[in-house]
């Protein structure tokens, strides 16, 4: 009686697995292996959440997904904008900064930049219904400040990213891949003409700002720090991609000693916890002035007015 019933069983399943591959499914006793970026998760349903920097609230009815293994995943979109960040993509691949890319990442990827250093993420970053998000251990190791998550009150807790906390993150990865910092500030300089340097530099007068511009052979636009790296290279003289590394270079010089062609560095008001944390370059021109870009009208000479004055950090030499 048993066996026939089993039989029934096993015709039923078959016909239902029958009926399936006609509709276009299929049918298996093995587990389903997931294949490339997911949209989706094994984590739990997503759930509304609120984002914090420390006690002020930057988004309500945020959706995060939590796993039973308790990895918290965040929206990276809604993390860019709490710190005052642009995020770009192309791709799979992100970068957040101010005015040039200061964190970089790509899905199903744990290898990521904080300006040119790479680092090594816990989680790589995923996809859930086709937006990026990390999880806050990741989020944490790459900003190198905490970020918590509150399960009582639904909360996402970001710590003002720290200065000397974000300094020694890109000195120790510098270490960690063989560079020291004394290496990365003994920079090898050429003799440049400096008007010269100018002079190329004011033939881009007027190219459009992207943030997180790709090669200017191919978009013909600018960042602040790839238009610096793209002017300097056309003089032999190789720079980091970024402001945060272009900063660790050079020769440091005092304000009262520029000369023309002297990297300018400044902070961008109100995104870490302190104001020491390379937010943008311009190259001084001389007689006042630095050439930079940002915003609009893309490429421009800037008067090192009071306002930039307030925001001076400080200027490397490096040719």
């Amino acid at each position: 009686m048993m066996l026939q019933k089993k039989t029934q069983w096993q015709v039923v399943l078959t016909t239902l697995c029958i009926t399936m591959i006609f509709m276009g499914g299929g049918c298996t006793n093995k587990q389903t292996q997931n294949i490339g970026a997911p949209t989706t998760t094994p984590a739990q349903a997503g759930q509304s959440a609120s984002m914090f920097v420390s006690d002020n609230s930057t988004f309500s009815n945020v959706k995060v997904y939590s796993e039973t293994n308790g990895l918290v995943w965040v929206p990276l979109e809604e993390t860019s904008a709490s710190i005052d960040f642009d995020l770009h993509y192309v791709g799979d691949s992100f970068t957040m900064g101010a005015t040039d890319p200061v964190y970089s990442v790509k899905v199903n990827q744990t290898q990521a930049l904080v300006g040119d250093k790479p680092i090594e993420l816990p989680q790589a970053p995923r996809l859930f219904d086709h937006k990026p998000y990390m999880t806050t251990q990741a989020l944490s190791t790459l900003m190198g400040t905490p970020v918590n998550w509150n399960p009582q009150n639904s909360q996402v807790v970001f710590n003002p990213i720290n200065d000397n906390a974000l300094s020694e993150q890109q000195s120790a990865s510098a270490q960690q891949h063989g560079n020291s910092t004394k290496q990365l500030q003994s920079l090898s300089v050429n003799n440049v003409d400096k008007s010269n340097l100018i002079s190329y530099a004011q033939n881009f007068l007027g190219t459009p700002y992207v943030f997180s511009s790709g090669p200017y052979d191919s978009t013909h636009t600018f960042d602040c720090s790839s238009f610096v790296q793209y002017v300097y290279s056309h003089f032999g003289v190789d720079l980091p991609r970024s402001s945060l590394s272009q900063a660790q270079v050079g020769q440091t010089v005092d304000i009262n000693n520029l000369q023309t062609g002297d990297l300018m560095f400044f902070y961008t008001p109100g995104r870490f916890a302190s104001n020491h944390i390379v937010g943008h370059v311009g190259i001084y021109a001389g007689n006042g002035r630095f050439i930079n870009t940002y915003g609009q009208p893309g490429v421009t000479f800037t008067d090192f007015n009071t306002y930039w004055r307030g925001r001076f950090l400080f200027a490397k030499r490096v040719a």
